[in-house]
């Protein structure tokens, strides 16, 4: 039982930090082109330090290697995702082949973690 909540726990922290970089990232662009107000920046910069109490707990569950590639993994789902349904772009059939297997590894990255 304990096993199957580092599965999860790797993978919902992963995504955890992908969600928060993501919005950390949009704050932090729209007060740079004038969008938002300069206040908006001390969200951005709370977010990043949780960021970093999130990682930390994330070790508790996972290797950093795991953690790491899953964060990133899922970072680039997401952007992607976003990009398809919110500005409606397009991608590749080779393009759908990688996110396909970015999802595929986020499932061997949780299979590993499993067997350990």
């Amino acid at each position: 039982m304990e096993n199957n909540l580092i599965i999860n726990n790797a993978l919902f922290i992963g995504l955890v930090l992908a969600i928060v970089d993501i919005i950390s990232m949009g704050i932090t662009k729209k007060t740079v082109l004038g969008q938002l107000n300069n206040n908006w920046l001390i969200v951005a910069v709370v977010l990043y330090g949780c960021q970093m109490l999130i990682f930390y707990y994330g070790l508790t569950t996972s290797s950093m290697t795991t953690l790491n590639l899953t964060w990133n993994l899922f970072s680039n789902i997401v952007i992607t995702i976003i990009g398809i349904w919110y500005f409606n772009e397009n991608i590749t059939s080779l393009e759908q082949y990688g996110i396909l297997f970015g999802l595929f590894s986020l499932f061997l990255f949780s299979i590993s973690e499993f067997t350990k």
